[in-house]
């Protein structure tokens, strides 16, 4: 459970590594075309994808609404997805539609046997989106300080214990809510139940503006090319804890909530809100309820 949050590189961490093992939603694509076939139906420019590299990528409805967000392993013989909670089976399910009798794709589902560990907070370096392989475990740095590993059951649960008894912290449910919350990141269920538009949730970094046709495309681009947006996502606090959903805000305009949680006595919200009033101590009322922005993403 966080401790000490702490603004660094516009995000709010502490500073103890913790960790999350997550045991579904991995597919794996085999065939010479596997990374077309991705290109094809995701955000990001994939088709080139080097070798022992990883990317994130969304999958988009054909309103711009996403509907899952991978994260693309290149393993050199396979290409490995991670995907959001819950949302693996719509993805395979459009990857499956997408190939080609022209195309050679196989699509396996690894939602038992492998797992997969993020870590987060760690104090390892090295080359961001780069793979790593230690015996039969792939570990890639997605960012500064968050490394992914996946790998069969039997090491995973090895690593995992080597994290437990090296210090680290195993996240329960309401830990990984807390730590997503207060990181600006979106999870699984909030894909599934609010179907966020990408440039609205900080995930432009998913989407490439040069390549070609995907689902979504028409959407994401004239959004792009308007350049504003009508939500952005912030966390803030509250006196209360909130209901998920839509709020009115005194005064005028709307929040969506997409997840609140009490820690401590103190309860933190992850949110949609226009960007004016998305600033960084910005401080609104929603039926007695008062909130406080504490970072835009």
């Amino acid at each position: 459970m966080l401790t000490n949050p702490a603004v660094v590189d516009n995000h709010l961490v502490d500073f103890m590594t913790s960790y999350r093992v997550h045991s579904a939603d991995i597919s794996v694509l085999i065939g010479p075309d596997s990374l077309d076939v991705l290109h094809a139906v995701t955000t990001q420019s994939i088709s080139n994808l080097s070798d022992n590299t990883c990317t994130f990528a969304s999958i988009l409805n054909s309103n711009g609404r996403m509907i899952d967000r991978i994260l693309i392993w290149n393993l050199v013989d396979q290409i490995a997805i991670i995907h959001l909670d819950g949302c693996s089976e719509s993805t395979r399910k459009l990857l499956s539609k997408s190939v080609s009798w022209k195309q050679e794709v196989k699509i396996i589902p690894l939602d038992s046997g492998f797992s997969s560990i993020w870590q987060y907070d760690s104090q390892v370096t090295g080359e961001i989106m780069s793979i790593t392989v230690s015996g039969q475990v792939h570990s890639c740095l997605i960012d500064e300080s968050t490394l992914v590993h996946l790998g069969p059951n039997p090491d995973i649960n090895q690593f995992s214990l080597n994290l437990k008894n090296d210090g680290a912290i195993s996240l329960d449910i309401e830990g990984l809510r807390l730590y997503q919350i207060m990181n600006g990141i979106i999870n699984g269920e909030i894909v599934r139940n609010y179907q966020p538009i990408p440039l609205e949730v900080a995930l432009s970094n998913d989407i490439s503006f040069t390549k070609g046709c995907y689902t979504g495309q028409e959407i994401i681009a004239r959004m792009d090319a308007r350049g504003a947006l009508s939500k952005t996502l912030v966390t803030f606090s509250s006196t209360r804890i909130l209901d998920l959903g839509n709020h009115r805000i005194v005064g005028g305009g709307r929040v969506m909530v997409l997840d609140s949680i009490n820690n401590n006595g103190t309860h933190y919200n992850l949110g949609l809100i226009h960007p004016d009033i998305a600033d960084e101590g910005v401080e609104f009322e929603l039926d007695e309820i008062s909130c406080s922005i504490l970072t835009k993403w």
